[in-house]
C-alpha cells in the first residue's frame, strides 16, 4: 500500500469525522442549552447512535465475505449523510412540536450510528488488510489524524458562520456538508480497491477463507489473550473519553457562559490538540530520523512503541480532566479553559496514536480463518457500548446530581472526575497488553482449535 493510497482513506476518515460534529457537538449544546431540555435527553441520543453502532461487527463480517470493502463504505457515507441532516432539522419541531420532534431525533440519530458502523468499520478493515507490517502505525495514525482534522476544521468552521445563530442555517450548513462529504468519499474510492486487489493478483485479504460464521470468529478472536485484554482495554478508555464529550460543551456554557458559536470552537480547539498528539506520534513511529539540532528525533524502541504512548496518553488524559475539574471550581477565565481543552486534545492524541496503531497490529495476529473486518467489528462494537453507557451514564450524573446539589461546577467536576479515575485504570489495562512482536502466550491454544 502506498502513501497516496493511505492518504485517500483518510479524506474518506476525514469526511466521516466532518459528518459527525454538529450532531454530537452543536446538537447537543442546543439541546442542553437554547432548548432547556434535561441533559439526559442529548445523552439518550448520542448513546442511541453509539447503541447501533453494536452492529459493527456484522458490518466487519460482511466486509470479510465480500470482494468489495468499498461498497459498504460508500453506502455508510450516504446513510450517515441522511442522518445529520434529518437530525438538525429535529431542532426546530423539538421547539415547536416537541413529541414529533423527538421521534425525529431518535430515528436520525439511529441512522448516524448505523452509517459510522457502515462506513467507519469496512475502512479500517480495508486499512487491516492491505498495509503491511512496518506501514501499521504509521498509516493508522495518518488516517486518524486526517478524522480529527476533519472534527477540528468543521467544528470552527461552523462555529464561525453558526452565529447569529437561527435553525434555517444550522439546516443549510449541515445539508451541504452531506452533500460535499459524499461527494469527497466517493471520488477518493473510485477503483482504489480494485487496484489494491490486482496488485496481489485477486489474492485479497478479504476473501480468503472468510465462510466463517460469525459467533464462531468471535469465539475465536475472544480466546486470545492480547485480543480479549484489547477489547476490555477499549471499553474502560473509550468510556473514559466519552464521559466527557456530551458535558464538555454545555459545560463550557452553563458555567463560563460560552456562546453556541464559543463552544463549538472549544470543540474545535481540543481537535486541533488532539492532531498535534496525533502528528507527534507520528513522527515518533516514523522509520526516518528528522533533525532538529539538539531536538532530533531519532529511531529507537522506546520512541517506537504503540504501547508507550498508549499509556501516557491515558494518564495525561487524566491529569487535563483533573485540572478541567479544578478549574470548574474556581471560576477561571474562559481563556484557561480554551488552554486545557487544548492540551486535554493533545493528551488524547497520543492516547489515539498509540491505540490505533497497536489495534492495527492485533487485527493481523491469529489464524487465518477470521479476518480483520470481524476483528475490526468485534473492538468497535465494544467502543460503541462503552460509549452509549458513558454518555449515558455521565448526563444522567449531571442531572440527578444537580437536585441534590446547588453547585453547578461542582456537579460537572464530579463527573470530569470519575472520567479521570477510568483513564488511570485504563493506562494499568494497556501495561499488560503484550508487543506486536512479542509470543503469544496463547498461540498452542489457538493451533491446537485450529
Amino acid at each position: 500500500m502506498n502513501w497516496f493510497t493511505i492518504f485517500r482513506l483518510g479524506l474518506v476518515q476525514l469526511c466521516i469525522g466532518s459528518s459527525v460534529v454538529i450532531p454530537l457537538s452543536t446538537l447537543n449544546r442546543l439541546m442542553k442549552v437554547e432548548l432547556a431540555l434535561p441533559a439526559t435527553i442529548a445523552g439518550f441520543l448520542i448513546a442511541l447512535h453509539y447503541a447501533v453502532q453494536l452492529t459493527r461487527v456484522n458490518w466487519g463480517h460482511l466486509s470479510d465475505k465480500s470482494q468489495n470493502r468499498s461498497q459498504w463504505i460508500v453506502l455508510g457515507m450516504l446513510i450517515l449523510g441522511m442522518g445529520g441532516i434529518l437530525a438538525s432539522a429535529s431542532i426546530p419541531l423539538i421547539e415547536s412540536h416537541f413529541s414529533y420532534g423527538i421521534m425525529l431525533a431518535i430515528f436520525s440519530y439511529s441512522l448516524i450510528g448505523f452509517g459510522v458502523g457502515a462506513a467507519g468499520t469496512p475502512l479500517l478493515a480495508l486499512l487491516a488488510s492491505y498495509s503491511s507490517k512496518s506501514q501499521k502505525g504509521f498509516a493508522a495514525s495518518i488516517t486518524f489524524l486526517m478524522m480529527i482534522l476533519g472534527l477540528a476544521v468543521t467544528g470552527i468552521t461552523v462555529g464561525l458562520i453558526l452565529d447569529p445563530y437561527s435553525h434555517q442555517k444550522l439546516i443549510k450548513i449541515t445539508s451541504s456538508l452531506a452533500i460535499i462529504t459524499n461527494i469527497i468519499s466517493f471520488l477518493s474510492l473510485r477503483n482504489l480497491e480494485r487496484s489494491l486487489q490486482d496488485s496481489l493478483n485477486g489474492l485479497t485479504p478479504a476473501t480468503i477463507n472468510s465462510d466463517v460464521p460469525i459467533r464462531e470468529g468471535i469465539k475465536k478472536v475472544w480466546m486470545e489473550r492480547d485480543a480479549r485484554l484489547f477489547t476490555i482495554f477499549i471499553f474502560i478508555s473509550m468510556g473514559a473519553f466519552s464521559m466527557q464529550d456530551p458535558i464538555l460543551e454545555p459545560f463550557a456554557g452553563e458555567v463560563f457562559g460560552f456562546t453556541v458559536g464559543e463552544s463549538t470552537k472549544l470543540d474545535g480547539f481540543h481537535k486541533i490538540g488532539t492532531l498535534i498528539g496525533i502528528i507527534a506520534i507520528v513522527l515518533c513511529l516514523s522509520k526516518f530520523s528528522v533533525g532538529f539540532g539538539f531536538l532530533s528525533i531519532v529511531k529507537n524502541e522506546c520512541l517506537g512503541s504503540e504501547k508507550l504512548w498508549l499509556i501516557i496518553g491515558c494518564l495525561f488524559s487524566a491529569l487535563s480532566l483533573f485540572i478541567i475539574s479544578f478549574l470548574a471550581l474556581t471560576s477561571a477565565e474562559a481563556s484557561v479553559l480554551n488552554s486545557v481543552v487544548f492540551f486535554f486534545g493533545i493528551s488524547n492524541g497520543v492516547f489515539t496514536a498509540g491505540v490505533l496503531g497497536t489495534m492495527l497490529h492485533l487485527a493481523s495476529k491469529g489464524s487465518g480463518d477470521y479476518k480483520e473486518g470481524t476483528r475490526m467489528g468485534i473492538w468497535g462494537a465494544a467502543q460503541a457500548y462503552a460509549t452509549m453507557i458513558a454518555v449515558f451514564l455521565s448526563t444522567l450524573l449531571v442531572d440527578v446530581l444537580g437536585l441534590f446539589m446547588t453547585s453547578l461546577p461542582s456537579v460537572y467536576g464530579i463527573v470530569f472526575l470519575t472520567a479521570a479515575s477510568f483513564f488511570i485504570a485504563s493506562a494499568y489495562l494497556g501495561s499488560l497488553i503484550i508487543k506486536s512482536d512479542e509470543p503469544n502466550p496463547n498461540q498452542n491454544i489457538l493451533q491446537s482449535v485450529n
